[in-house]
């Protein structure tokens, strides 16, 4: 591949197919293959088609993403005239959907036909609504031709795409993240993977979570394949299995949970997957127990990678090489060292480094910083601010909300939990006050206050403590299923006369848990 300065992720892309033109870029499940040079043409056409309907940059696309060639296309479609792109999960309830499009105010939203889409329920008089998977959406663009497309004002700064996550407002925040963050993104992946033309990556990962940057840009943009994977494999492990035998995949890339589901079904033989040389995981921890049996299996041939990155610092921005000695503790594997071109500040609470070994809030600083939150100065305000050692000039760092120490003697960053009231869950991360405010939008609910437990009684609960003039957990849970997508909704309710508060009048949720425990 030629090795032109690559300015931008529409030029990278281009040149990337005209060099493996006849290559796989997809590889489906069904044994059909899109070529790289068929992938070119039709995110072509797809932004001249863009174009023509007064689509330019900085413009906002939304996409209800089922991974066929044409979502796919339609990404890369946007990229290339520098229109911003946001995939939506089609599943969302339809308030939370109405937000989301609310904030990122779409020119167009391009959709898919499916009996549990949210699409039916949604209504637009700003937005163009097309559903791409009908025959005459590509046929209605005519025969265009098939010019190389990339635009030359696209820069480093211009938004690449949104991704949606959870809020403390009530409100998801959309992470802004540009062309430059992805194409430093691409560079780290395929040197930390040693990525090559021949390399398989997994799609299992929703397009609507981050940890899909990884499988879209680490493949398609180096020059390797994607194999898409839907959601109906992903709750049959043996079928899953048997159909990513066929596709051959050589890096899996997902939550833990997934490869504990796998686990735990009894799905996984020793002869899966036998072309598969990288395991990487990230968004939550990998419980030592079930590491040590997916260990067993493949700990030999596989090499396994423990990742980190906060959706605002594009996917990934630490990453850890699993070990043998590793699976002689019970603690969590470190976050490992910052990728290069990245640095970890870990800090106290008036913003002070502290000294190795101590716990503080790491904060996040480089090329993978993304730019804010969409639409909302407010919150990035908060989040993305000055070094605080830093007095000279200006230096943007993320403040994570995550709580950690570096170990003295390897550098290494050990995770020692939440600085606020945000989880993971199931590679979710999931504010638990989004939770409150829905529970409190109730009329009978009084107040409310949600914990997460894990221990033995409670193990990875969500928990809704209420002051209520009735107790119905069915009919709660209806309303917040209007509002919370499936995997945010309380476990378990718990009714109280009323809830502990502190000092300062406010709810004490730490006795809570104290009382959980």
């Amino acid at each position: 591949m030629s090795h032109t300065y690559q300015y931008n992720l529409g030029q990278l892309f281009h040149n990337v197919s005209n060099s493996y033109a006849n290559k796989a870029a997809i590889k489906m499940v069904d044994h059909t293959e899109v070529s790289y040079r068929e992938l070119d043409e039709l995110s072509n056409k797809i932004a001249h088609f863009l174009y023509t309907k007064n689509l330019r940059k900085n413009d906002v696309v939304a996409i209800l993403n089922n991974k066929s060639e044409i979502a796919y296309a339609i990404m890369i479609a946007c990229l290339k005239i520098g229109v911003t792109y946001t995939n939506l999960d089609p599943k969302s309830p339809i308030e939370r959907f109405n937000r989301m499009m609310e904030v990122c105010n779409p020119k167009w939203l391009f959709y898919y036909k499916s009996d549990q889409s949210v699409i039916s329920e949604y209504k637009s008089n700003t937005c163009s609504i097309i559903d791409y998977t009908q025959d005459d959406f590509i046929a209605s663009m005519g025969k265009q031709i098939n010019l190389p497309v990339y635009n030359s004002e696209v820069c480093a700064n211009t938004p690449a795409y949104i991704m949606f996550t959870s809020g403390s407002t009530g409100f998801p925040k959309g992470v802004v993240i540009s062309h430059q963050n992805i194409l430093n993104f691409v560079a780290w992946s395929k040197t930390t993977y040693q990525t090559t033309t021949s390399d398989v990556f997994t799609n299992i990962n929703p397009m609507h979570f981050d940890n899909s940057v990884f499988d879209f840009y680490s493949s398609l943009f180096t020059g390797a394949s994607i194999v898409p994977v839907g959601e109906d494999l992903t709750r049959n492990p043996r079928k899953l299995l048997d159909a990513l035998n066929l596709a051959e995949p050589t890096v899996w890339f997902s939550v833990p949970s997934m490869l504990v589901y796998v686990l735990n079904m009894r799905a996984l033989k020793a002869t899966d997957l036998p072309t598969l040389r990288v395991v990487t995981y990230g968004g939550e921890g990998f419980p030592k127990n079930q590491l040590r049996k997916l260990w067993k299996q493949w700990g030999s041939r596989v090499r396994f990678v423990n990742v980190y990155g906060p959706t605002e610092c594009t996917c990934i921005c630490s990453s850890y090489d699993v070990s043998d000695k590793d699976m002689e503790s019970d603690e969590l594997l470190p976050l490992g060292h910052m990728a290069p071109n990245f640095y970890g500040l870990v800090v106290d609470e008036n913003g002070n480094e502290v000294k190795p070994g101590e716990i503080g809030e790491l904060c996040i600083g480089g090329p993978n910083v993304g730019i804010g939150y969409y639409n909302n100065t407010v919150k990035t305000a908060e989040v993305f601010v000055n070094d605080p050692t830093f007095s000279t000039h200006p230096q943007i760092v993320y403040q994570s909300g995550d709580l950690v120490k570096q170990d003295p003697h390897t550098q290494l960053f050990l995770f020692c939990g939440r600085k606020d009231n945000q989880i993971k869950r199931m590679g979710y991360r999931i504010e638990l006050e989004e939770i409150e405010n829905a529970i409190n939008a109730i009329d009978f609910i009084k107040e409310s206050a949600v914990v997460y437990i894990d221990n033995e009684k409670y193990p990875a609960k969500i928990i809704a403590c209420l002051n209520s003039e009735q107790e119905d957990n069915n009919k709660i849970t209806e309303v917040l299923k209007k509002y919370l997508p499936s995997y945010m909704l309380p476990d378990l309710y718990f009714y109280r006369d009323q809830l502990p508060k502190n000092q300062n009048g406010k709810i004490d949720r730490l006795k809570l848990k104290e009382e959980l425990n």
